[in-house]
């Protein structure tokens, strides 16, 4: 293993190189086999892959967590038999640049991702005017699966492209004066050769798709519930009638992006809302941080917290579909299955409609790894980020060694299989960036206590948020003013060296002087 992609920098993780795995006391564990033993046992048979992952579904809405009151039976019989890390988070919450760590497992600014792909009308300033879009020469984790013989499948949002003149019609190009959605030409899908996807379009309840059959002036439009009809499909492309959707044989690996839970809430069948009938946002919404005498923008806030849990239900009904057909089809010990989001949503927590804040309701995301027959049933509270899915799920495949040292993310697999060994760091690095301006914004980490996020903007002092998530869950209090020496400690012995590690120019230019100084 590189010290490129492993070592990560002195204080970092210095108390933790050699942690235990962190999986729960009582859970039944059995001797995992390592990569070699697998192969040989199996015969050389290499895992299947799915992974299913709703756009802005946060871990507090998964109903075994016992936070939301949600509906969730299919994740939760999902969970007792995987592994959870309950402590996932999405480094960046919003999607291109979390689709753009899952796929490269690097940072966003070093895979280039700083912010949402889409492009602007004459003389607007947004995404396009710095190229924001997953590279076609990045080295992603399906290139490798490709390269190793997969048969590789994406359904639904892909939100990693620009737009493209001449824009394509869409009811979100334009919006807001940008363009938003268009088609992926197949030398930019990264192995995938089954293709039904989009970039990205919230008209949930009249999705469009193109495929490997539609060009780009001739995209399909269906009159169904995007998870729905993006489950239907998968479930086509596990039963591959007729060698119709995949090389039956070839090993297979299959994407499930759902846009729901992602706005517009009130973009969902009957049928689950119908769950939630007689019952108000307000009774369901009742995180204490939630701030309802706000104005939200049109379509956003807590008042749409019923719709959002109606949405998490239709989404675990769909996902069990997916599922209940794999184990069905006798696949269910030949096939890694994982379920994540990109991002959370904060639904009116501490004044915020959505996301790409550092608040736990839109940072912690869902992350749930099964493979009966190989992973032992359990829960960790490492600190897991968007990075490090990549190296997780190669180390998990028996695929290490072709884990690049371009991936800054960690490898988990020794963990997700109940075994000592993995890095575990003492801290997760958040990023936040204004486009085009990586020498500013928001950076900040998150320890298993502490959340500290530091503003730079220009011409002006920095500022400093600082929550204590053990005596205040809820992150309601900034405890900056009065915790100097923690912050000093905090950014010299965590954020700094995230900085280092990940090549992010980002500086307080004064924290060596300065601000460090104040802070005493």
């Amino acid at each position: 293993m590189s010290i490129t992609r492993r070592g990560l920098l002195k204080g970092m993780l210095a108390t933790s190189a050699v942690a235990a795995t962190g999986l729960n006391a009582g859970c039944v564990m059995s001797s995992m086999k390592n990569s070699d033993q697998q192969a040989s046992d199996n015969g050389d048979k290499k895992p299947n892959l799915l992974i299913v992952f709703p756009d802005e579904m946060r871990a507090q809405a998964l109903g075994f967590m016992k936070q939301d009151p949600s509906h969730t039976p299919n994740i939760n019989k999902f969970a007792q038999q995987g592994v959870t890390f309950k402590q996932a988070v999405s480094n960046y919450p919003l999607c291109t640049p979390f689709r753009g760590m899952l796929m490269t497992g690097q940072y966003p600014y070093r895979n280039g991702i700083q912010g949402n792909s889409h492009a602007s009308t004459p003389g607007m300033f947004a995404g396009s005017d710095f190229g924001i879009e997953l590279k076609q020469n990045a080295l992603t984790w399906s290139d490798i699966l490709k390269g190793q013989g997969y048969s590789l499948g994406y359904i639904g949002k892909w939100h990693l492209d620009l737009p493209k003149v001449p824009f394509v019609p869409s009811y979100n190009n334009p919006m807001e004066g940008r363009y938003w959605n268009d088609w992926t030409p197949p030398e930019r899908r990264h192995g995938f050769d089954f293709w039904y996807s989009y970039g990205t379009h919230d008209h949930h309840l009249h999705p469009m798709y193109w495929t490997n059959e539609t060009p780009r002036d001739k995209p399909l439009h269906i009159n169904q519930w995007s998870p729905e009809h993006e489950a239907d499909i998968a479930i086509k492309y596990l039963r591959n009638e007729n060698g119709k959707y995949r090389d039956s044989n070839k090993p297979f690996s299959l994407v499930v992006s759902m846009n729901p839970p992602h706005s517009p809430y009130d973009q969902i069948p009957k049928k689950y809302l119908d769950k939630y009938k007689g019952i108000t946002s307000k009774s369901l919404n009742t995180r204490p941080n939630v701030q309802w005498d706000k104005e939200y923008g049109e379509g956003y806030g807590p008042e749409y917290f019923k719709e959002y849990m109606a949405m998490i239900y239709g989404v675990d009904e769909q996902f069990g579909r997916i599922i209940d057909e794999l184990d069905s089809l006798k696949l269910t010990e030949d096939t890694l299955v994982l379920f994540f989001s990109d991002h959370g949503c904060c639904m009116g927590s501490n004044g915020n409609p959505t996301k790409n804040v550092h608040y736990e309701e839109a940072m912690r995301i869902p992350m749930i790894f099964r493979w009966p027959g190989t992973l032992s049933a359990g829960s960790s509270d490492i600190l897991f980020s968007a990075p490090d899915i990549y190296p997780t799920i190669l180390g998990l495949m028996g695929m290490e060694d072709l884990i690049p040292d371009t991936v800054e993310g960690i490898n988990f697999a020794k963990t997700v299989r109940g075994m000592q060994g993995d890095i575990h760091p003492s801290s997760q690095f958040y990023t936040f960036m204004p486009y085009g301006a990586q020498s500013y914004g928001r950076r900040g980490i998150r320890t298993d206590r502490y959340t500290l996020v530091i503003d730079r903007k220009i011409g002006k002092p920095l500022s400093f948020v600082l929550h204590d998530n053990k005596k205040d869950p809820y992150q309601m209090e900034n405890i900056a003013e009065e915790s100097r020496d923690l912050i000093k400690k905090l950014i010299a012995e965590e954020l700094m060296p995230w900085l280092d590690k990940t090549g992010d120019p980002w500086r307080p230019t004064e924290v060596s002087e300065k601000v460090l100084n104040a802070y005493t």
